[in-house]
């Protein structure tokens, strides 16, 4: 794993958040079937899924910045830009 790499880092965050929010969902649903007091269980699965909504956007924002600008896009600016 290269601990520079920004993309590899968040990649890593979102497969343990996701084996622990699967693994606490999981637990969750069989303290809650069995009668069992699941507040706490839930709202540690609650943070973890808004960790992991969050580590999604966090990867979304990476790719987008490191896309290369199409030859198209790339014209449509530099029309816009001279019109200005």
């Amino acid at each position: 794993m290269r601990w520079d790499d920004s993309l590899e880092l968040v990649d890593v965050g979102i497969g343990i958040t996701g084996f622990f929010a699967f693994a606490f969902l999981i637990v969750t649903g069989v303290v809650e079937l069995t009668g069992g007091d699941a507040l706490g269980w839930a709202l540690t699965l609650l943070a973890l899924v808004l960790v992991l909504v969050l580590l999604w956007q966090a990867r979304r924002r990476i790719v987008a910045a490191r896309r290369p600008v199409d030859e198209e896009d790339a014209h449509v600016a530099d029309t816009s830009q001279r019109h200005s």
